[in-house]
């Protein structure tokens, strides 16, 4: 918390579209008018692209991380499952995001890259990302047509 204090994470500060660019994967279109990067939406697009790009890379660093620490998959895939869903309640309280819509942009976003034959993830971390994979889908299912707790 110090270091974040101290590079100015924890301050407020102005959000600019340029910034907001990077933040959204500089998916928008880079204008040679940066004006119009300010258009109201244009900056909720990159607001929700970022959104949905962050809640990503979480999801993966959650996994990956459960892995890391030897967390066996089916508790494990609980406690991503509910942490991954307190992140989405506080990326978007209005409801435009869902823990289910981001597994499934992890699941066509990272989990290729990892699992491919020709990936440098050594077989044990492969293993481990396909049985979280598995094992999220399986909570992603049963949530269905109920109010899952995560997903």
């Amino acid at each position: 918390m110090a270091i974040a204090d101290e590079l100015g994470y924890l301050r407020e500060y102005r959000v600019t579209a340029p910034s907001l660019l990077l933040w959204s994967g500089c998916i928008e279109e880079i204008s040679p008018r940066p004006a119009e990067l300010e258009r109201p939406s244009v900056v909720r697009r990159m607001c929700h692209l970022g959104a949905d790009l962050q809640l990503a890379h979480f999801l993966q660093a959650l996994v990956t991380a459960a892995i890391a620490g030897g967390t066996g998959v089916p508790q494990g895939a609980e406690r991503v499952a509910e942490a991954l869903g307190i992140a989405v309640a506080l990326a978007d309280d209005g409801g435009r995001s869902s823990a289910a819509a981001t597994f499934r942009s992890w699941r066509v976003a990272f989990l290729p890259g990892i699992l491919r034959p020709d990936s440098s993830a050594p077989d044990y971390g492969r293993a481990g990302f396909r049985a979280y994979g598995h094992a999220l889908e399986l909570l992603e299912e049963a949530g269905r047509g109920a109010a899952p707790a995560g997903m």
